[in-house]
Order: C-alpha cells, then sequence, then structure tokens
C-alpha cells in the first residue's frame, strides 16, 4: 500500500493567513514585516542620479489599497497621502528637508502595483535619514518607514539603479529571474567600464542567537570576475549562472550593487532541497545530515515534521506555517544570501515578526512582548561597516538567549507555534 505523504510538493501558499501569530498589537513600525497587519507595505529604492539631488522610488501594491468613487471627481480610485521629512539621524528632531504629496491613483484592470518617484534635494552630509509616513484616506492604512541615506564616497548601492528591459521599471528587489534582462546604470555618466563579481551560493545559514562565532562575508574571493563596456554609465545586465553577482563602478572600494538569483521561484521555496534545508534552525545536525543525504528528501521531510508533531493534520498545518516564514524571510531580508539564512531571518522564522521595532541609524532592535508575564525579549541588529545592501545586519549574539531559543525549537517541534 502506497504511504499518503503529508507533504504537497509546491504549497507555499505566500498568504498572510499562514503566518499564524499571536493577537495582534504590532505597532506600525514594526508592520512592515508583517504581511497579516492593517498596514500597507510599500517598497522603496533610493537612486542618487547626481551631486545636487535623488529620486526616491516608491512601490505601492493595489491589493492592499481600497478604490472609491466617494471624491469629487466621482473616479474609482485610491487616494494616498505622503509626507517624509529628512532628519540627521532616526532619533534626531531636526528636520534638514520636507515635503508631502497625494497620489491619486485610478482602478486599473489586472493592475497589480503603482510606481511613483520623488525628487530629493541632497544634503551636504554623507549619512541621514528620510522619515516617510503614508495613509490610505479611504482604508485608514498607514505605514511608517525609515531609509537611511549614504552619500559618502564608497560606491555604494544607493550609487546604482536597475531597470526591466522589457517594460523599463524600475528593480525593488535584489533578486531577480534568470530569464530577466536588465539595465544597470551608475550615478556617474563617463564611467566607461563596470565590473561584475559572482559568487557561488555558499554561504551557511545564520547560527544560533547565543553562538559567537564569526559567520562568512562578502569578503571571500569572487568565483569570476569580467568587465562590461558601459555606455553613458549603463550596463546590459543578462546573466545565465545561478548565484550572487556583485557590480562595481569603482574597483577600488568595496560596495556596489548587488544582485542574486538563488532559483527562479525565489522568494518561494520549492525544491526539496531547499525545504530540507530551511528545517535547520530545528533539527539536530545527525537529523540535517540524515534528511540532506536521503535519496527521497520529500520523504525525508515528511517523516521528520510526522515524527516530531506526532499528528497529520498539525503536522500539515505547522510546516506550511514554518515555510511560509521562511518565505517571507527570503522576501523580506534577502541580501548576499537567502533571507532565511540571514541573522534577521532566523529570529523571524523562530520567533516570529516582532511586536515593536525601533530603528537606529546603524541598527534595529526587536522587541516580543509577553503581557501575561510583562516581559520582554529584545535582538539586535547592527549594520556592520563592510556592509553592500541595506539588509546586512548582524545580531549581537548573547549566551542569555540560550534558554527562550530552547524553549521556542522544543515549541515548534512539538507541533506549536512559538509565542513569546
Amino acid at each position: 500500500m502506497k504511504t499518503k505523504h503529508i507533504f504537497i510538493f509546491i504549497f507555499i501558499l505566500f498568504s498572510a493567513s499562514c503566518l499564524t501569530q499571536k493577537p495582534q498589537r504590532t505597532k506600525t513600525s514594526a508592520s512592515e514585516y508583517n504581511p497579516a497587519s492593517f498596514v500597507l507595505h510599500p517598497q522603496f529604492k533610493l537612486f542618487h542620479v547626481s551631486d545636487s539631488y535623488s529620486k526616491l522610488y516608491l512601490k505601492l501594491f493595489t491589493n492592499e489599497l481600497r478604490f472609491s468613487s466617494a471624491n469629487e471627481d466621482r473616479i474609482n480610485q485610491a487616494i494616498i497621502k505622503i509626507k517624509y521629512v529628512i532628519k540627521p539621524s532616526v532619533k534626531s528632531n531636526t528636520i534638514i528637508d520636507s515635503a508631502q504629496t497625494t497620489l491619486k491613483i485610478k482602478k486599473t484592470e489586472n493592475q497589480t502595483s503603482i510606481i511613483s518617484f520623488f525628487k530629493i534635494k541632497n544634503i551636504k552630509k554623507e549619512h541621514s535619514v528620510i522619515e516617510i509616513k503614508m495613509v490610505d484616506t479611504y482604508a485608514n492604512k498607514k505605514s511608517h518607514s525609515f531609509i537611511r541615506v549614504n552619500n559618502s564616497d564608497d560606491d555604494n548601492e544607493q550609487y546604482y539603479f536597475s531597470l526591466k528591459v522589457k517594460n523599463k521599471k524600475p528593480v525593488f528587489t535584489q533578486y531577480f529571474r534568470l530569464s530577466d534582462s536588465l539595465i544597470i546604470m551608475h550615478k556617474n555618466t563617463l564611467i566607461n567600464k563596470i565590473q561584475i563579481k559572482h559568487f557561488k551560493n555558499n554561504f551557511s545559514e545564520a547560527v544560533k542567537p547565543s553562538d559567537t562565532q564569526e559567520q562568512n562575508s562578502l569578503r571571500l574571493k569572487a568565483d569570476t570576475s569580467w568587465h562590461e563596456n558601459a555606455v553613458f554609465g549603463k550596463i546590459p545586465f543578462k546573466v545565465k549562472k545561478r548565484g550572487i553577482y556583485l557590480i562595481k563602478a569603482d574597483t577600488f572600494k568595496h560596495k556596489g550593487m548587488l544582485k542574486v538569483n538563488f532559483s527562479n521561484t525565489y522568494p518561494l521555496l520549492t525544491k526539496s532541497s531547499e525545504l530540507v534545508k530551511a528545517t535547520k534552525y530545528l533539527t539536530s545536525d545527525e537529523e540535517y545530515s540524515r534528511m540532506m543525504q536521503s535519496d527521497n528528501k520529500k520523504l525525508s521531510i515528511d517523516n521528520f515534521w510526522l515524527q516530531a508533531v506526532k499528528n497529520k493534520e498539525r503536522a500539515r498545518e505547522i510546516l506550511k506555517i514554518w515555510y511560509n516564514r521562511a518565505t517571507y524571510a527570503n522576501y523580506y531580508f534577502t541580501s548576499y544570501k537567502e533571507g532565511w539564512k540571514t541573522d534577521r531571518g532566523m529570529i523571524y522564522m523562530v520567533y516570529g515578526p516582532p511586536d515593536d521595532i525601533k530603528n537606529f541609524d546603524d541598527a534595529e532592535k526587536w522587541i516580543y512582548i509577553n503581557s501575561k508575564e510583562d516581559q520582554k525579549l529584545e535582538f539586535i541588529f547592527v549594520i556592520p561597516e563592510q556592509a553592500i545592501s541595506k539588509n546586512d545586519f548582524i545580531l549581537l549574539r548573547d549566551a542569555k538567549y540560550i534558554t527562550s531559543w530552547n524553549r521556542a525549537v522544543k515549541s515548534w517541534r512539538s507541533g506549536t507555534v512559538y509565542h513569546y
């Protein structure tokens, strides 16, 4: 008799309903990492066009907007009010510049997103912060975001911009499809060559929050590198290999623009080998090795969850939640490795979206709240000096996390989504 597997090969729904978490009390500042929250989830891309001004590109998803004809124009549209301020630092009350505007978005069939941009006058300061607030006037949905501005002479990613050849739309994510043809441009339109470095995807997943061992960085030697001729600072970008690409206009600088391709279904996890790897935070070394060496990884995943949870229906539900979190971790935290492998991705998968986030110039503090016991659990992620992408954050590890980590893993392995 054939065994009925609980595992559905491509089951990731990428829907907020599968996140499953405690009742909502998430603050707006933390909601950008919580797809279940009643807020807007905009994407941003800042490009330093010249020494005098930058462009801040904005992407909004129409399924998060409320459209109505209850307006003076009698047009079925969404109305988004936007206000931004530029400050010397996140916590500063000094306003260097500010502006506000209103976007009126007409309802269009089959439209999934809208893209707009604002011109921002560059300030004579290496580092500053754009604080941007939005509100959907019909739904009263809000967002509150911080964009760290880097005007220093380090050739960082804000000096680069990428477009899809097909539709000339900006690319907001670091990941791309091998079928994509891109144009990558640099602020300096006089450069005639741009270097591309390729790294194989050999970067390991994050270690436990109580472990202090040093992790790999992108300072490792590239597997291959070459130059593309640039015209007015622009190059075509069309590659056939998966992996990590570091695009550099200045080969003497460490930084540049990152583009990654981990699979053509990324950020979804669809291959059984990918799903086995994403159990790393819950398995023993022996269990993980056995699953990775299995000829039937699909079955080994089924068996792991069934043996851990004991109940088939509960096992199906728990694995759906776990892998949806992995997918969202990829969506939110991709850097030079998959989002689920990063420090923030690890904490996100095991503990869930934080209840609150405190932003700093070079760090984020995630706060988990246990109101019943009047306790808090905090994780601090810092931006390392050698960071290449905006998603390069490192957790400040500490032995004090052992107890909560072990409790969380035990909860998952017993078939219960962990809530601090």
